[in-house]
């Protein structure tokens, strides 16, 4: 027979059996997850590839669109400043998604 002293080391030591288990339950799980998600994430990312090839494409289009009118080398340098205007504005509303204030709650009205 157990005395107090038992009782509760044997407690702890459950307790730390548990804990143990359901933080293995979880890793295995996460990995299962990763593993199975490996595929669509090689996916996605060569998706991101065609997408930015796609946008060099079109922007050697418009270079070679503009370059009859002013000029190769003024057409680039008019590309590369508005997709870097465009760059920055879009940082810029990032930074203030994120930084902005926390929406206010709701406040429910009782019907």
């Amino acid at each position: 027979m157990l005395g107090l002293g038992g009782l509760i080391s044997q407690v702890w030591e459950d307790g730390r059996a548990l804990v143990h288990a359901e933080v293995r339950l979880l890793k295995s799980k996460a990995f299962a997850i990763i593993r199975r998600s490996r595929a669509a994430i090689i996916l996605v990312l060569i998706a991101g590839c065609f997408a930015l090839a796609s946008v060099m494409a079109l922007m050697l289009g418009l270079v070679l669109a503009l370059a009859p009118l002013v000029g190769a080398a003024l057409a680039g340098v008019i590309l590369m400043a508005g997709g870097l205007v465009l760059a920055g504005l879009l940082v810029w509303i990032a930074i203030r998604l994120i930084a902005g204030p926390p929406p206010k709650p709701e406040v429910e009205t009782p019907a």
